[in-house]
């Protein structure tokens, strides 16, 4: 392993009783990536980054940290937003960063006021915590994750509940970060915000990775494998296609087939021939939900442990 990784796991497994909540996990982020865990709710994010953080212990499994076991040490040099809840109610958000700032090492006032104007809460920084917004409360968390100055950001659904604006302040502020080079991970269900931010991605679905790899790289294969066509009666055109040994769904009113521009003619010989006649068709564009649903579709949910 690299001494430049900032993050990697091997075989990280963890299970709640019955339940595989996170299955032989396998990531690895180098420095200045911003690497996105996509999944949906209960596909075992928060999981990975709880054993990450070692706030909880796995049945198996490692993780590293800048290049060695992890330790506490290390710990100190990464900044997590997972849950802004854990702040003072009726302590304004200036107090809260001095206050818990304050537990491991002393507070630099000045940099308690840079990180807040970072975040666009210098006017609100003397208001009580329960006066702000879902979207202040979470900046005031990313406020106290980059106090300092962390070099791993870990971000956990930190658009979760929020309205169109906050989400966009957000995923502003991570591209900042970003454009900083520092490393970021970001767990999140939101496929737009992922494809926004993200150089890199691994895609989990009952705890399992499905799809790992450079974002740009998996959406080009994604979009060089898939044609999209209008075709008349789109059930039959699917089973048709499917004895002909191609993998096609229905998409809304299209039907999408697993191959490429070269295959079109075979493709459209095959419905011809069974009285499908085929009004448009086109390469499928190469975008993330694209890649999602590839690499989920088939993935079957663990059996629970009897």
């Amino acid at each position: 392993m690299s001494e430049e990784t900032i993050l990697k796991t091997e075989d990280l497994t963890k299970r709640f009783g019955k339940i595989l909540a996170l299955d032989r996990l396998d990531l690895e982020i180098l420095p200045g990536q911003v690497f996105g865990l996509l999944g949906p709710n209960g596909s075992g994010k928060t999981t990975a980054i709880s054993l990450i953080l070692g706030l909880i212990r796995p049945n198996s499994g490692k993780v590293y940290l800048f290049g060695e076991e992890r330790k506490p040490e290390n710990l100190k040099r990464v900044g997590v937003v997972m849950d802004s809840q854990g702040f003072y109610p009726n302590y304004s958000g200036r107090d809260n960063l001095r206050m818990f700032g304050s537990l491991h090492k002393p507070v630099d006032d000045r940099r308690v006021d840079e990180v807040l104007e970072l975040v666009g809460l210098t006017n609100r920084a003397h208001s009580s915590f329960k006066s702000y917004s879902m979207g202040m409360k979470q900046r005031l968390s990313i406020a106290f994750a980059i106090l300092d100055d962390s070099e791993f950001l870990i971000f956990d659904e930190p658009t979760n509940g929020m309205d169109p604006e906050g989400i966009a302040e957000i995923r502003s502020l991570i591209l900042q970060f970003a454009g900083q080079g520092k490393t970021i991970l970001l767990a999140s269900h939101l496929l737009v915000e992922v494809e926004q931010v993200c150089t890199h991605l691994a895609i989990l679905k009952y705890g399992r990775v499905v799809k790992q790899g450079e974002l740009q790289q998996l959406m080009l294969e994604a979009g060089r494998s898939e044609l999209e066509m209008a075709v008349t009666d789109l059930e039959k055109a699917v089973a048709v296609l499917f004895d002909a040994g191609y993998n096609a769904r229905i998409e809304n009113t299209r039907v999408v087939v697993t191959a490429h521009e070269g295959q079109a003619q075979h493709v459209t010989a095959v419905l011809a021939e069974h009285g499908l006649f085929i009004s448009e068709m086109k390469k499928r564009k190469s975008n993330l939900e694209s890649v999602f649903l590839e690499a989920t579709r088939r993935q079957q949910a663990p059996k629970r442990l009897t």
